[in-house]
């Protein structure tokens, strides 16, 4: 909650000097605000900054950034080899140009279409199966939910980078005897037209895992609408 987590000080969402800066750093921290306990808890001014100062996903979870004529984007299921999706981008982009470029991740692999006479460039992924499945995390058993959380960012990474207003805002995690969860906190955004606000609503996603063999679930829960910026 200070300027090194890329949220804002509850105390500062109105700076309380007369800097006209925010006056936290990580070393002279005034905010003594408890981390919220559950995702429904979660502060609506913190949730508005994530909308519209924040990245899309905080420091820590998993996340890329491109130039605006590039962009990620995942094939369905999940992929044996590298040449499997090689092949399946190929397939998907009949009027692409495959460029060659690949790259061969922990969670997936990637290669590069050039579509538009070279004016656009698809990193074109599918998840590894011997990493995720689809059902099971390999690298079982865990003694903590890093692994956990990991994977439930890059999951919701997928489905949500590029769309507007859509932010995780956080995560809270719990180790247990014998399955280790994650809430995943994060919003998504409706925008209004002339006269009318923008409504943000704050979500939550549930990952469990079994500790022994990696088998993963989710739930995901609504919590309640915020008033964004009105237009």
């Amino acid at each position: 909650d200070d300027s090194s987590s890329q949220q804002p000080d509850d105390d500062d969402v109105v700076d309380d000097d007369d800097s006209g800066v925010d006056d936290d750093d990580a070393s002279d921290d005034d905010d003594s605000a408890p981390a919220p306990e559950s995702c429904e808890a979660w502060p609506d001014a913190d949730a508005l900054f994530a909308v519209y100062n924040g990245p899309t996903a905080p420091a820590g979870w998993f996340s890329d950034s491109y130039p605006t004529n590039e962009w990620p984007q995942w094939g369905a299921g999940c992929s044996t080899s590298l040449a499997d999706t090689q092949a399946l981008a190929v397939s998907t982009f009949t009027t692409g140009t495959p460029t060659g470029a690949t790259r061969t991740e922990t969670e997936f692999y990637e290669a590069d279409v050039e579509l538009n006479g070279g004016l656009h460039t698809v990193h074109f992924r599918q998840t590894r199966c011997d990493w995720f499945d689809g059902t099971t995390l390999a690298g079982a058993p865990f003694t903590d939910y890093a692994e956990l959380q990991w994977l439930a960012g890059y999951e919701w990474y997928q489905d949500n980078h590029n769309i507007s207003g859509h932010k995780i805002l956080g995560g809270i995690g719990y180790i247990g005897s014998a399955t280790h969860m994650v809430d995943v906190c994060h919003v998504t955004t409706v925008y209004g037209d002339w006269g009318l606000c923008d409504e943000i609503t704050l979500r939550s996603t549930n990952w469990t895992i079994s500790i022994v063999d990696g088998v993963v679930g989710n739930t995901s829960a609504e919590h309640r609408t915020i008033q964004g910026n009105c237009n």
